[in-house]
């Protein structure tokens, strides 16, 4: 089955070339790799444009990431979607670890796997100890993590352009309460670089609020009548 991985991309110029690279160099390597790059005013594109014919690149006016995502998954030819954010590193074998589940499971729809956090070594030694995390690797449903069949996904709905910052966990409810069937690896899969631009870290007010909406709307969706 075919993959495609895709990534949006937003001022990212300092991370973006290791994120793409450890999509690219996968032991089985995706069949296409979407960039968006969204609104970006560094070098975000001329570092995407050293890559080639190896991704393809798609520019958009700032929207924010879910509205990227979106425009991604509109064009993506693959069966299987995975996602990788652009100061993120995935591991070499998590494709091949998470297509063997889906090979062996029919009756899953998609798999997650272990996640370690890691402070990024450009971060200033004064800032360091601030960053580190208190659990360094964990099992968690990231949208970095997660290899998923196109048909789930799309059976889940588009991702609610709304909620810039929490529309991956409002998805991922929404997607349970539809019958979404998961599975774990026991590896780390995805490497999350925690720097001093993390958009959960700078935009905290704006996440909780986004966090409270998508709670009262999944309330509503849980009190619908079928």
């Amino acid at each position: 089955m075919r993959v495609s991985v895709i990534i949006a991309a937003c001022n990212a110029e300092a991370y973006i070339a290791e994120a793409v690279g450890s999509v690219l160099g996968q032991t089985a390597p995706p069949d296409e790799v979407i960039v968006i790059d969204d609104g970006s005013t560094d070098g975000t594109a001329k570092v995407l444009g050293q890559f080639g014919d190896c991704i393809t690149v798609l520019a958009q006016p700032n929207s924010g990431q879910a509205v990227a995502v979106n425009k991604a998954l509109a064009i993506a030819q693959g069966e299987l979607i995975g996602f990788c954010d652009a100061d993120d590193l995935w591991t070499p074998r998590k494709l091949e670890l998470q297509l063997a589940v889906l090979d062996r499971r029919r009756d899953i729809d998609a798999v997650f796997g272990k996640v370690e956090q890691f402070v990024s070594p450009d971060v200033p030694d004064a800032q360091r100890e601030r960053l580190k995390p208190a659990v360094a690797i964990m099992s968690g449903e990231l949208k970095q993590c997660m290899l998923i069949r196109r048909a789930a996904l799309e059976r889940a709905g588009p991702f609610d352009e709304s909620l810039p910052a929490t529309f991956f966990i409002a998805w991922l409810g929404r997607a349970k309460q539809r019958g979404l069937r998961s599975a774990h690896v026991d590896d780390i899969v995805v490497r999350r670089r925690l720097h001093l631009g993390n958009g959960g870290r700078t935009h905290t007010d704006a996440q909780n609020r986004e966090t409270l909406l998508a709670l009262h709307k999944a309330i509503k969706v849980r009190r619908r009548p079928e």
